[in-house]
């Protein structure tokens, strides 16, 4: 067992004020915010510690029902939309931060996976914390996004894509999920095709054992809205190692390898490390204001993990690693150029950070480890078919908004989820396609171009939760469908009308799913 902050068990009440995201593009008005903290914990189990806690987060909703006011949980901070916040009352679980392997006699004799790879993780553990703990323990997460500074749920909940090639998004690997739902109320939920945990860890946490597919898909990413979520059951992995490569490959040539790699996962056309094996990880990163030399190809293989490598570390990629995105970076030119000048910059910036490279090796917590900012940044993420990846970065490099638009476009390919409304829902694989750039109106302007010119070719598209978005309730259906209305149910099911309408919150009105 591992804790990884202890403090005392309290809630600390703060007057009104303003929430302002890690990335700055995001503020909120709040009329008050709570922080809350776990117990001191005393040793033995627990699990009695963590439903303290539990009965703490209780005491909130109780509090936010009785007032008739909104309530919201957030982590990190990381999130770029709007969705962990509300025009109400905050809640910071980040010092929640409790990390656990699971104890034998919680085993479900149905399980079928190793139990020795289970890890409860609460809500307030991020994904560097979750890493770093893993690594301790020779465990490692199957993937993760290419950044570290958010929290595992605020990642799950807004369906975080992840890295991994032949696994899907990071709401893959979870397999029960802790959620209050009100202020008598939480369940332990399931899948019923798959038990993990008998009903005695449930009793301990003073939750109701809910097992149902439906059910537990919906809540995988529902952003805030269907409770608190207090942690999550992880499936990890033995540690294992990255090996990286990144080279430049030519794109202009409408029958080259890259873009039959990128429409059709095609390798073989491509100077692949491995030759006729799928890689863990296959990303292009395209400039889009110079494409002479190509895009930025970047494959990750596994192998099994050994002491005796040289890590990733400034020394050798300047202050970026492999899998950092280049957000932070390029938010920090907002206060020094003027729009028109940043374009010059951004090309010597990607040139100096870019670095091609060759058989570097990393543990995934290593080669995905961004968590430093630097100003104001934006980001907006599409998921698209494969086929569709590049007439995208086609009509985009040929759009005169993207004359002024200060960022780059990162490409990766993930297995499609079984969450109720991933935005990696397109099957068997889903390209994300995600456009990072500077905290301005001609970053706004080119996302706001995309989206109009994708439905006027009738391109289908979904997008990433926790970044830029143009969600209204009609663009949300003709996204998901069906989806839309089982993700909706399973809310109602869950909470009650009361409780409901305390996790409503403008973002959610505004998708058209706070019913």
């Amino acid at each position: 067992m591992a804790l990884l902050g202890i403090t005392p068990q309290e809630i600390y009440t703060y007057p009104s004020g303003t929430w302002i995201n890690r990335h700055q593009n995001v503020t909120q008005k709040y009329p008050q915010r709570f922080d809350v903290n776990n117990p001191l914990y005393g040793g033995g189990d627990q699990l009695p510690y963590l439903r303290q806690t539990v009965t703490a987060l209780q005491s909130l909703i109780a509090g936010a029902v009785k007032d008739q006011v909104r309530l919201r949980a957030y982590g990190g901070t990381w999130s770029l939309s709007t969705a962990p916040v509300t025009n109400g009352r905050l809640v910071n679980t980040k010092p929640l931060n409790w990390l656990s392997l699971v104890k034998d006699v919680y085993k479900d004799p149905a399980y079928t996976g190793t139990f020795e790879y289970l890890v409860f993780m609460q809500c307030g553990v991020s994904v560097q914390e979750a890493n770093d703990a893993l690594a301790r323990k020779n465990l490692a997460l199957k993937t993760s996004g290419a950044s570290n500074g958010q929290t595992m749920v605020g990642a799950v909940s807004t369906g975080t894509h992840g890295s991994a090639f032949g696994f899907g998004a990071m709401q893959e690997y979870v397999v029960g999920i802790h959620l209050i739902t009100g202020a008598n109320s939480s369940v332990w939920l399931e899948r019923s095709s798959r038990p993990v945990l008998n009903g005695q860890f449930a009793q301990a946490l003073g939750a109701e054992l809910k097992r149902d597919d439906a059910l537990f898909n919906a809540a995988l990413v529902s952003f805030g809205s269907f409770g608190i979520v207090h942690g999550l059951l992880v499936e990890t992995e033995p540690l294992y190692l990255l090996n990286a490569k990144r080279w430049r490959e030519p794109y202009s040539d409408v029958n080259s390898p890259l873009r039959k790699a990128m429409t059709a996962l095609d390798f073989s056309g491509l100077s692949m490390p491995q030759p006729g094996k799928t890689p863990y990880h296959f990303e292009v990163v395209a400039n889009l204001h110079d494409m002479r030399e190509g895009a930025y190809v970047t494959t990750m293989y596994k192998q099994e993990y050994t002491a005796d490598y040289e890590p990733p570390g400034p020394p050798i990629f300047d202050g970026v690693s492999p899998g950092e995105d280049l957000l932070g970076k390029i938010g920090s030119l907002t206060d020094i150029l003027k729009p028109e000048l940043i374009t010059h910059l951004v090309n010597a910036l990607i040139s100096k950070n870019l670095p091609t490279y060759d058989n570097q090796l990393g543990t995934p917590g290593q080669m995905f480890n961004t968590t430093t900012l630097y100003g104001k940044g934006m980001s907006m993420e599409l998921g698209v078919e494969p086929k569709h990846s590049t007439d995208i970065l086609d009509f985009v490099l040929q759009s005169q908004e993207v004359k002024t638009f200060a960022g780059v476009v990162g490409i990766r390919y993930v297995k499609n989820s079984e969450a109720t409304l991933a935005f990696t829902r397109f099957a068997p694989v889903t390209c994300t396609m995600e456009f990072q750039a500077v905290h301005s109106d001609t970053s706004t302007a080119l996302y706001n171009f995309i989206w109009a010119e994708l439905e006027r070719r009738n391109i289908p598209y979904t997008l990433h939760w926790g970044q830029m978005n143009n969600f209204t309730e009609q663009r949300v259906q003709s996204m998901y469908g069906s989806a839309r209305g089982e993700w909706l149910k399973s809310r109602k099911a869950l909470l009650d009308d009361q409780t409901r309408s305390v996790f409503n919150s403008p973002f959610l009105e505004s998708a058209g799913l706070a019913d």
